[in-house]
């Protein structure tokens, strides 16, 4: 019997594939006019419904998709031919998810690829990043959440992706919507020479994206700056950055080239700008408008070429109000913005900067790292972090050392990283005070984060969605702490 139009039969064979029952693949049309897949996605898993079904979203949202029933399949089809992602399941006999991964990251060490686990497997999901999955998933999975992250790491156009980038590319990391967004912004400002301004909490990763930009800009083969004003003396910020003639000053026995020089057609990155002295701001504001500068003891102006990025962790616009930063530079500046969210309100980036951290450990060291504990986990997603990403790393880097047995675990964290805001208080969302908690070993960790589910889902009505955009994590983490815990959806 033959099937539907652009189908060779009515059955596809899909080897060591289990199965209530075979129905035909979903195919499209072949008299149909399509348009140019987004990328390619291989699938693979040992049962045929699942297969079928991630065919269908993949294909309907506009990707090509490859199927393959086993791990041993899939090392054939990989090797024919690299997908620009690879789903795979965890549970498949023979040869499972994370034997496949490894194998697939011996052929290739930048493939991408996202794992699909069952729901509440958080220490599977856990192993599987280390071993080097960009992603996971939670079974059963669901449409929106499949295209949501399939999309975050297969390019659909050349400005917009991927956003969810590893250590072996020095690019962020992101998962949470809010941060995904920001790296959309800087996906687009990096099509231009409009200058930015980046603005967050100290430790929040301006660098990170300024260096994001300027790697997915024109400018990506000319050089990147960086010069913090709050770290240099107020009287070498002019000459750091314009350069001096000889003879310009005592000491000056020769030409020296600064900043906006030596980037020439790169990008020169101004960090903490609002530290910037006054003097040194009404000259700053010239180059701007005019792209010229003149040096320390030139009489005629240079011609400017590098693109300008600036950042802050102070607000800008009190500091012009208190006549500490110049109104008219603030304008200039304020062209394209982006500010980048604390640490805390995108928990959901969290454990794959944690990951991230410990692949680029083992990576340099050459030696195994011990995984991360439930309790390591669970630590990690409630502290406050105050000093978002910088301080986030420093925890796992310091707790990489010291840790001796085969998991990293709660204990091998600073004190000072304490997921408590002071003795006896719990850091949960502002609202109504439900009073302290007791500081005792037996409520740590466990009846905190309790507290926090609790605390959300009573202020956002039992809407599972709102209380999970008010801690910052995805409806599915939430499901699975409130299982954990024993919380009952309303």
């Amino acid at each position: 019997m033959s099937g539907p139009a652009g189908l060779q039969g009515g059955r596809v064979p899909l080897a060591g594939v289990r199965s209530g029952g075979m129905q035909p693949r979903v195919a499209f049309d072949a008299s149909t006019p399509r348009a140019e897949p987004k990328g390619t996605v291989l699938v693979v898993d040992d049962v045929a419904d699942n297969l079928r079904l991630m065919e269908i979203m993949l294909q309907r949202a506009g990707y090509e998709v490859r199927l393959a029933g086993s791990g041993a399949e899939a090392m054939q089809m990989f090797g024919e031919r690299r997908p620009d992602l690879c789903l795979l399941d965890l549970q498949m006999p023979e040869m499972d998810g994370i034997t496949l991964l490894r194998e697939l990251r011996r052929i290739d060490p930048d493939v991408p690829a996202i794992v699909v686990t069952a729901f509440g497997s958080i220490e599977t999901a856990v192993t599987a990043m280390k071993t080097g999955a960009v992603d996971f998933l939670t079974k059963p999975v669901r449409r929106d959440q499949l295209l949501k992250i399939v999309a975050q790491h297969v390019g659909e156009t050349s400005a917009a992706a991927p956003v969810r980038l590893s250590a072996r590319t020095n690019q962020p990391v992101a998962r949470s919507s809010r941060m995904l967004a920001v790296l959309q912004l800087a996906s687009e400002a990096a099509s231009s020479d409009a200058t930015v301004l980046i603005t967050g909490e100290s430790g929040v990763g301006k660098e990170v994206v300024a260096r994001f930009i300027h790697a997915r800009s024109e400018r990506r083969d000319g050089p990147f700056f960086g010069l913090n004003c709050a770290a240099i003396n107020e009287s070498l910020v002019e000459s750091e950055l314009f350069g001096y003639e000889r003879g310009a000053f005592t000491g000056a026995d020769r030409r020296k080239s600064g900043l906006f020089d030596q980037a020439a057609t790169g990008t020169l990155l101004l960090d903490e700008i609002g530290d910037m002295p006054l003097a040194v701001q009404a000259k700053l504001l010239r180059v701007i408008e005019t792209r010229e500068m003149i040096p320390v003891g030139a009489t005629q102006p240079v011609k400017v070429k590098a693109r300008l990025i600036a950042a802050t962790n102070a607000d800008l616009r009190q500091k012009v109000a208190n006549r500490e930063f110049r109104e008219d530079l603030f304008f200039r500046l304020n062209v394209f913005t982006i500010e980048i969210p604390p640490l805390r309100e995108r928990r959901e980036d969290i454990l794959p900067i944690a990951m991230n951290v410990l692949e680029q450990i083992a990576r340099n060291s050459g030696r195994d790292l011990p995984g991360l504990s439930q309790d390591a986990v669970d630590y990690l997603t409630t502290a406050p972090w105050q000093g978002n990403v910088r301080e986030l790393v420093h925890a796992i880097e310091r707790a990489a050392i010291v840790s001796r047995g085969s998991l990293i675990t709660a204990a091998d964290f600073p004190r000072d990283a304490e997921p408590v805001r002071a003795v006896g208080e719990v850091a949960v969302p502002s609202g109504p005070s439900r009073g302290p908690l007791p500081a005792s070993n037996s409520s740590r960790l466990e009846d905190i984060e309790r507290r926090v589910l609790v605390d959300a889902l009573e202020r956002s009505g039992f809407n599972v969605s709102r209380a999970a955009r008010i801690l910052g994590m995805g409806r599915g983490a939430l499901r699975y702490r409130m299982q954990k815990h024993g919380i009952a959806e309303a």
